[in-house]
């Protein structure tokens, strides 16, 4: 791939020149954003084409149909899987406003960009695209309730394909009796959009949201959320519509939930999923083959229960698909599996360069800016 991209920049002109200019766009779409960084100071005819909004969506489109690439995070840094298929080797991240966090969070990724706050403070939000190294800062949304020990902040980013612009959702609890009562709290809820570079207030969220992110499916934020607590707690998904922008309540397959199973929510393959993780039995992959559709529940594979794990099926987190079938696994801070479903086994996965402890973020390199129109 880098020799394709040196031999373009070389011929960039001539091909300019000789090819039709919808076919000089796909070709371009192909690259990888390294490359297209470079390009932009050949001339201004492909500066201008590179930063048409219609090449940046095409180019963002077929990114996100390739295999998508990884973002390793700990507390004080960033580092990126190289784009190759076995991810093998990092690289860090430059992070220009890194200094200005205590501790560096991670709230969402979408389309090449991740929204980035302070996990102690949580207030600072940050959205960077670390492929051109561009970020903005936001506004700080204001609630009307208090902030204190006792309060929680939740964050999101997406997309909204309808009207064309990035979203934000920030939610924020503050519970009165935390140990005692989940559903005694107050809640607000606000939206940012990227066109307007303003918070909106969209009222009460009436569930407790559990998941620390939420993904992106189908214009929808996606979490697992619960009522009640102990015996009495119900586990629930919910989504956010981001062009309707009201939630409603996911169905679910029907699985009881007991005390020894969790679940999450995720995209796996294209489609929205859930994993149902028994502690020391197995982990199911469901996914929806039609997002808001009840019937379209399929199993997809099961992980264990031949499997054996130090730490148990609780906590592991597929991430991506690799080639020949195998699935690459989260199962801890830093540690990777690679699990093959045709013969029920798993290998550690290491990569090179990579910090001890880590967290996994999904990703695509893409030339989305974090600025409206640009």
């Amino acid at each position: 791939m880098e020799n394709l991209s040196s031999n373009i920049l070389y011929l960039s002109d001539a091909i300019s020149a000789n090819l039709p200019g919808d076919m000089v766009s796909d070709i371009f779409t192909r690259l990888p954003v390294k490359s297209l960084c470079r390009f932009k100071c050949v001339s201004k005819s492909m500066y201008s084409m590179l930063h048409s909004p219609n090449f940046v969506k095409k180019h963002t489109n077929r990114a996100i149909q390739k295999d998508p690439s990884m973002i390793l995070r700990t507390e004080f840094r960033l580092y990126a899987a190289e784009e190759d298929e076995e991810h093998s080797k990092v690289r860090k991240l430059q992070v220009p406003f890194a200094r200005s966090l205590e501790k560096i969070g991670i709230s969402g990724s979408c389309n090449g960009l991740l929204c980035i706050s302070d996990q102690r403070h949580d207030e600072d939000i940050y959205i960077y695209n670390p492929s051109t190294r561009v970020y903005r800062k936001l506004p700080v949304p204001e609630f009307d309730i208090p902030t204190n020990i006792d309060s929680t902040f939740f964050t999101s980013l997406g997309f909204g394909f309808h009207q064309n612009d990035y979203k934000l959702v920030r939610s924020l609890y503050l519970y009165d009796k935390p140990l005692e009562d989940i559903d005694s709290y107050k809640c607000e809820a606000r939206i940012y959009s990227f066109s307007t570079n303003k918070w909106r207030k969209i009222g009460v969220i009436p569930f407790h949201i559990r998941s620390r992110v939420a993904i992106m499916v189908h214009n929808n934020f996606v979490w697992t959320a619960s009522r009640g607590l102990g015996t009495g707690m119900s586990i629930l998904v919910v989504a956010f519509d981001l062009d309707r922008e009201e939630f409603w309540e996911v169905p679910r397959p029907e699985i009881t939930i007991t005390r020894q199973c969790q679940i999450e929510v995720n995209v796996f393959e294209g489609r929205f999923s859930i994993y149902y993780m028994w502690k020391n039995d197995r982990v199911e992959i469901w996914t929806m083959e039609e997002f808001r559709v009840k019937q379209s529940w399929k199993k997809q594979f099961v992980i264990g229960p031949n499997l054996s794990l130090d730490n148990g099926f609780l906590y592991l987190k597929p991430l991506l698909v690799m080639r020949k079938g195998k699935i690459l696994i989260e199962q801890g801070e830093g540690e990777l599996i690679l699990y093959d479903p045709k013969s029920e086994t798993a290998t550690n996965f290491k990569i090179r360069a990579a910090p001890r402890w880590f967290r996994v973020t999904s990703f695509v390199g893409s030339l989305v800016s974090p600025f409206h129109n640009q």
